[in-house]
């Protein structure tokens, strides 16, 4: 057998930052299409999942008892010149007051040969990942996926569907890219029963999923009322259809024509009732940081550099604002200020 076709055949080396809910159901999909092996890095569940495995109940793959990874680390492991990681997947909430996700990825990416994969939410997180590795290729990913875990419990309620595509680094090849992102694709869809679907340009969805996620997100963690209660007590043509429009006017003047019926067709996407709490609103429950910078702040910077004004989600955004400052102070993160603070936005 040549080495070409050992290269062809052999499990890819796929390395998985954070096994939470989403996470814990990526590792699934990448395990169980026999195309992967993977490694999950997780933290609070480590112990309870070496013991006992994860207990799985998915509408994808069904039900999975001590169901478990290749492997199962603790900490970000260091790249091995000799066996080094096709694919470093992040999956863990990007929060950059609390979280830099370059510096933690770092000792798993080799130069030249590792892809990262943003499983994450978030508009234009990919610029930070390129600076930081310049050789590498990055896919973009912003998935639907609703699974949440607990101690190494794990509910899987909503199809793992998502759109996939090569946020572009200028100094690589766009075909090489392509190779890769229709790789990582034909992989992740080897079980069969879930659906990574490659696209040219992944910002156009990013877009469209910060349509919903800018907007909602924000409402539901400000008024603490959950999708439907929001809608139902007057935000819906008080706030949430007037963002909406300043999101979709800020995407249009960064060249993403999201189309005339985009916002009725969003808002029509969560019906009244299937009533949730959005996971910005579920972090202040829990008392954790939450989104806000990528979510939305990343979008009110491209409106800025654009000209684009938005009185709305300009207050929206310093509301978050201060949520996210008591949170932080909460988990000594961040002290009170002695004068008064300013913002690179507003």
């Amino acid at each position: 057998m040549s080495n070409g076709t050992k290269e062809s055949t052999a499990k890819r080396r796929v390395l998985v930052i954070g096994a939470g809910g989403v996470g814990t159901m990526v590792c699934v999909a990448l395990e169980r299409s026999g195309k992967a092996a993977v490694t999950a890095v997780l933290r609070s569940n480590y112990e309870q999942v070496v013991k006992h495995g994860f207990e799985i109940e998915s509408i994808d793959h069904g039900k999975l008892s001590s169901w478990r990874p290749s492997a199962v680390v603790n900490a970000v492991p260091q790249q091995d010149p000799n066996a080094p990681f096709d694919y470093v997947v992040i999956t863990m909430k990007n929060i950059p007051e609390v979280n830099n996700i370059p510096k933690i990825i770092s000792p798993a990416i080799t130069p030249n040969h590792t892809t990262i994969v943003l499983f994450q939410n978030g508009l234009y997180i990919e610029p930070p990942i390129l600076e930081a590795f310049p050789s590498n290729v990055v896919l973009s990913a912003p998935t639907y996926i609703g699974a949440h875990e607990h101690n190494g419990h794990v509910t899987h309620t909503d199809h793992d569907m998502f759109n996939i595509g090569a946020f572009h680094n200028k100094s690589l090849d766009a075909s090489f890219e392509r190779a890769k992102l229709e790789e990582f694709a034909d992989i992740y869809n080897g079980s069969g029963v879930v659906e990574a679907q490659v696209v040219d340009d992944i910002v156009l969805y990013r877009w469209r999923k910060v349509l919903w996620n800018g907007i909602f997100n924000p409402m539901c963690a400000i008024t603490q009322l959950d999708s439907a209660t929001v809608r139902l007590f007057g935000g819906e043509h008080s706030v949430i259809r007037p963002g909406m429009a300043e999101m979709v006017a800020i995407a249009k003047a960064d060249g993403y024509e999201l189309g005339d019926s985009v916002i009725e067709e969003i808002i029509e996407s969560t019906p009244l009732e299937s009533a949730f709490r959005p996971s910005m609103l579920v972090d202040v429950d829990k008392g954790n940081p939450m989104e806000a910078e990528v979510i939305l702040g990343n979008a009110l910077r491209v409106a800025r550099a654009k000209g684009v004004e938005t009185p709305i989600l300009d207050t929206t955004y310093r509301f978050l604002k201060l949520i996210q400052a008591r949170l932080l102070a909460a988990r000594g993160l961040i002290v009170e200020p002695k004068e008064l603070p300013t913002t690179d936005i507003l």
